[in-house]
């Protein structure tokens, strides 16, 4: 019997200067770009999907009335680290601690369970994983395997038992990874943000369509910036190559998400947040005992 297909919907819910090249370069800036936020929810609002947004700790109490409606719409909140740093250099007891207060924090300001993490630059390994778990998160989604990519390194899920593809299981926590499509044999990600925004559209827009048909689990994800109406500020202090991440195909890219909804709806993908994949993966664990 055919598996259901299913599609999850993400957004890194951050500040523009939380965007790791001007963070790491201590240039200040004078706008959040949060605008785009809204702009991505009425994106999903006009296919009926309901997201993930995996929000910055310390950023919650700004936008927590946001947030509340956004809940209220039923939108589903998760946790982005406690501020925008990657976790592989924080200190483990360090990071527990940040973490258990972030949680606690955003759960008495939304009145949710907080059971899902998401590492800024994707930046996870096994060890403060492990923390994740002790806490009570769920499910992380930091799995990216994409070695070019700033502050990521090699974690395997040895340990963890494959459901699907880029799905993993251990101990009642998921790990649910981007998804990748290989070229040239080595695997390129093709689950949203710079990779399928800077990158040429006919290229990319094959590689997704080849990977959902081959597949049954798709992930995309992006920052509030990349959907924003405002003028990105110019910034020269910055390197060109950021220059170029922070402004190339800001126009353009809302076209691109609509396309992407449309090739997966004629796929045949369900649409679900995290939360609802859990459960999905706990009654299909059930099924088969």
């Amino acid at each position: 019997m055919e598996q259901k297909k299913y599609a999850v919907f993400t957004m890194d819910v951050e500040r523009f200067s939380d965007t790791e090249c001007i963070y790491s370069s201590g240039i200040q800036v004078n706008v959040d770009l949060m605008d785009g936020l809204d702009e991505y929810l009425s994106i999903l609002d006009k296919y009926h999907i309901k997201s993930t947004l995996f929000t910055v700790g310390e950023l919650a109490p700004r936008i927590a009335d946001r947030l509340r409606s956004y809940i209220h719409r039923g939108h589903q909140i998760a946790l982005h680290s406690y501020s925008h740093v990657a976790p592989i250099t924080v200190p483990l007891e360090q990071f527990r601690e940040k973490i258990r207060h972030a949680k606690q924090r955003m759960q008495e300001l939304l009145h949710v369970d907080v059971v899902g993490f998401r590492a800024p630059c994707f930046s996870m390994d096994k060890d403060h994983l492990n923390v994740l778990k002790e806490l009570g998160f769920l499910y992380d989604s930091s799995f990216l395997d994409f070695q070019p990519a700033r502050h990521t390194v090699k974690w395997d899920l040895q340990n963890f038992k494959q459901l699907r593809e880029n799905i993993f299981h251990l101990d009642n926590f998921y790990e649910f990874g981007l998804s990748r499509e290989k070229v040239l044999g080595l695997p390129f990600p093709i689950s949203g943000g710079g990779y399928v925004r800077l990158s040429n559209w006919g290229f990319v827009k094959t590689l997704i369509q080849h990977y959902i048909h081959h597949n049954d689990y798709y992930v995309f994800y992006l920052h509030p910036f990349e959907l924003t109406k405002q003028k990105i500020p110019f910034l020269k202090e910055l390197k060109s190559y950021d220059k170029y991440y922070i402004k190339q195909g800001i126009q353009t890219y809302s076209r691109r998400i609509e396309q992407i909804i449309l090739m997966l709806q004629k796929s045949g993908y369900e649409f679900v947040t995290f939360e609802q994949l859990v459960q999905i993966m706990n009654k299909e664990a059930c099924a088969t005992v």
